[in-house]
């Protein structure tokens, strides 16, 4: 201390005292006695216990929500988080090279900026495939058909082209949100293109139907005429034999039976004939993944439909099971979809925490600052008496009294987001019904609390503004007047309170 005071002039540190058996926090400084010139010091102790809980679970809450957003992005070279109705968009990533050239790491309008920065960063010949496929129409009506889409592209990295694969998909409890991850593929796609250049279209045929495939169908296009390679009992068993003479034909009266139900009208659809032509017409390619009955069980499977430049009288289909591969996809979309929600979630009342406030708040701000907000208004709420009940029964009293209020809030405002932005202060953001009906609202609110006083229970001190066209500017304006009426509630509150 001595040392501190010679060469700083002052000492502090924070420390926990054990108080009615209960640890609080304190914060003692000392300062020397400039009249007593350096023989005595003067020592301060203040009980700062409820700033530093509530510092200490702010931080630990931004620590978590990043750890969870880290790890999310580790899998991917870079993940978007997208807005789809407003554009805007956040990136977590950990390879600042991929994308990060062409998009900034968050921004207000995805779907504008897109087509600007991909002609500098995309392969000329790819360029309107991304921006065609990621449109806001395009992604909504794709994600409406299926959980999620994927496809590869080129990308200048470092100053040269490599291969992409794009994976996007919708949150299951974030329909507003559009998830899209972006992973280095080139090593794998180069190694493919390698294997494919070595062999004849025999060998292929032979390896693939050996290591990757369990069927495969050279088709005559203009006759119907075909033959089948099949390495896999289950899937010869389709009652296609290794010739035949009407593919279409057979593939209409089988397919029926053999695919699960949710994806016949699909297959019945691309596997006409001038329908899988079509789709092959613009890269020679196309694939299908669906599912099959095998053993009773649906199963997924990816359909490849080829047609070789040098052989355009035949189509060559390959099948090949992903069941495995597929099912990994869909657990890891609905983790992270979890996680997403987790990140966004008060772990002690289960509604939304700060962080989805400050994201409602910044989707909010970016409304008004394009005059597009529709009406709202901003509750603010205060848990009465919480440090009385940590001092005098304990933090898990207080728990129970946070949760009873949480309750009270959410029973009044059934149609509108809350959220808990510290210890004992809550946020409503009222749209809607509950804005058309705020006054109502709050009367029962007040109402409720004069019940609670008299019975002894929680009570909340709550105050309201309505957002102003013209003159608010961002939703904190709107924010500190209900802060300011609530503290007005507060002190009216306490001063009827019986002595």
């Amino acid at each position: 201390m001595l040392e501190k005071l010679r060469t700083e002039k002052s000492f502090t540190v924070r420390y926990r005292l054990i108080l009615d058996g209960v640890p609080r926090y304190y914060a003692l400084k000392a300062v020397t006695d400039s009249n007593t010139d350096g023989k005595f010091i003067m020592v301060g102790v203040k009980n700062v216990d409820e700033q530093t809980r509530k510092e200490l679970a702010a931080e630990a809450e931004s620590r978590t929500y990043s750890e969870i957003a880290g790890s999310l992005a580790s899998l991917y070279e870079v993940i978007y988080h997208i807005n789809i109705h407003t554009g805007g968009y956040k990136v977590y990533g950990c390879n600042a090279e991929l994308m990060h050239n062409s998009l900034r790491t968050d921004g207000e309008d995805f779907f504008e900026l897109l087509p600007v920065r991909a002609r500098k960063v995309i392969h000329p010949d790819d360029i309107k495939r991304v921006c065609d496929a990621l449109t806001k129409e395009a992604m909504l009506r794709q994600l409406s058909e299926v959980s999620s889409f994927s496809f590869k592209f080129r990308q200048l990295v470092d100053g040269q082209m490599q291969y992409m694969y794009l994976v996007a998909f919708r949150l299951q409890n974030e329909q507003d949100h559009v998830v899209i991850g972006v992973r280095n593929v080139h090593a794998q796609v180069c190694r493919e293109q390698e294997q494919a250049a070595k062999s004849a279209m025999f060998n292929e045929i032979s390896k693939v139907l050996a290591q990757r495939y369990e069927v495969i169908y050279q088709v005559n296009i203009e006759t119907g005429e075909y033959r089948e390679y099949a390495r896999s009992e289950k899937y010869a068993r389709l009652e296609i034999g290794a010739k035949g003479h009407d593919f279409f034909g057979e593939c209409r009266k089988n397919m029926k039976r053999d695919i699960y139900p949710d994806d016949y009208p699909m297959m019945a659809q691309e596997m006409e004939r001038e329908q899988l032509l079509s789709s092959m017409q613009e890269t020679g390619s196309t694939a299908l993944n669906y599912r099959l009955i095998l053993d009773g069980e649906p199963q997924y499977v990816t359909l490849f439909a080829i047609r070789p430049s040098d052989d355009s009288n035949h189509v060559y289909i390959a099948v090949a099971n992903v069941d495995a591969a597929k099912r990994r996809e869909i657990a890891y979309q609905e983790a992270l979809g979890s996680a997403m929600a987790m990140a966004q979630q008060d772990a002690l009342t289960g509604i939304r925490n700060k962080h989805a406030y400050v994201q409602a708040e910044t989707e909010m701000d970016d409304l008004i600052s394009k005059q597009q907000a529709p009406p709202f208004a901003v509750v603010v709420c205060d848990v009465n008496g919480l440090k009385k009940v940590n001092d005098t029964q304990g933090h898990s009293a207080g728990d129970a009294f946070i949760k009873s209020a949480c309750k009270i809030i959410c029973d009044t405002f059934k149609h509108s987001p809350v959220y808990r932005i510290g210890g004992d202060e809550f946020v409503v953001l009222l749209k809607g019904s509950d804005y058309a009906n705020r006054e109502a609202l709050m009367a029962a609110l007040n109402a409720q609390q004069e019940e609670n006083r008299s019975k002894g229970l929680v009570t909340v001190a709550a105050g309201v503004s309505v957002f102003e066209t013209g003159s608010d500017l961002h939703m904190q304006d709107v924010f500190e007047r209900a802060d300011d009426a609530m503290y007005q509630k507060k002190a009216d509150m306490k001063a009827a309170q019986p002595e």
